[in-house]
């Protein structure tokens, strides 16, 4: 059996004045964690060994230096995206707003590149404002979840792997990725998988552990599975966690997952 990746929660890799930062809710799931903050007015350095999504709900504005580049003037506007790889420095002078902040490991990008880039090599820059209308859901639902407590660590990992999938895509051309998996899981491995999810259905199932054990990455692992079983590895786990207690309670909750999102209310 594959050995667990590690994992980290709750970082804290705003440094500078952070009391110019205070957070309204947070939550982590393993290898991200997710939370809606307000920046007052006034000057921050970020430096992290995190990878950071921010997705910005108000408008923001002022000046930025980048890794002891030029300063530059600096606009974001509700939709924004902005991207920061783990240690690459900013320094930022704004007005303050408020925006969805996603923290990813560094596991997160070293499991999936090597089998998603050719070369298993990418090469991941700063980008402070872009639009990305599939990242800005992700973060909504993420965010808009938080108290609600309906995303399990199964969804939970899945969406981290689909901002970094979707993150990478940015800086590697097409032609330079991996076809998609085009068979399921063998036998053997999808006989693990499915007794080792009967064992700890009751346990808090995270998706990168349901990968370790068919010693897959989760992005291929999701891919094969659903190949396999038709479904995906979350839709399996809370059906079988249903059987035999009625569904309403999963009926609504994944009722509530699926409704589209915009921002945070």
């Amino acid at each position: 059996m594959c050995s667990d990746v590690r994992r980290v929660a709750h970082p804290g890799p705003v440094s500078g004045v952070p009391t110019l930062v205070s957070e309204e809710r947070s939550r982590s799931w393993g290898l991200i964690s997710v939370g809606v903050f307000i920046r007052a007015p006034g000057e921050v350095v970020w430096s992290s060994d995190y990878y950071r999504i921010s997705c910005v709900l108000t408008d923001i504005r002022g000046t930025k230096q980048s890794d002891g580049g030029p300063v530059e003037q600096y606009r974001l506007r509700p939709g924004d995206v902005a991207f920061r790889p783990r240690r690459r420095k900013l320094w930022s002078d704004l007005s303050g707003g408020r925006f969805i902040q996603i923290l990813q490991t560094r596991e997160t990008y070293d499991n999936l590149v090597p089998e998603l880039v050719c070369g298993g090599t990418a090469y991941l820059e700063p980008n402070d404002a872009f639009n990305d209308p599939l990242i800005s859901q992700i973060a909504a639902t993420l965010a808009n979840e938080i108290e609600g407590g309906f995303i399990d660590g199964i969804l939970a990992d899945a969406l981290n792997t689909a901002l970094a999938v979707q993150i990478t895509r940015r800086f590697v051309d097409r032609s330079g990725m991996t076809p998609e998996p085009a068979n399921g899981l063998s036998r053997e491995r999808l006989a693990r998988v499915l007794d080792y999810i009967e064992t700890h259905l009751d346990d808090r199932l995270a998706l990168t552990d349901l990968a370790g054990v068919a010693c897959l990455s989760p992005y291929h692992f999701s891919r094969s599975f659903k190949r396999t079983v038709g479904v995906g590895p979350q839709r399996y786990v809370t059906q079988r966690a249903g059987a035999g207690k009625g569904l309403d309670a999963q009926d609504q909750q994944a009722s509530r997952r699926d409704r589209p999102n915009c921002w945070v209310r």
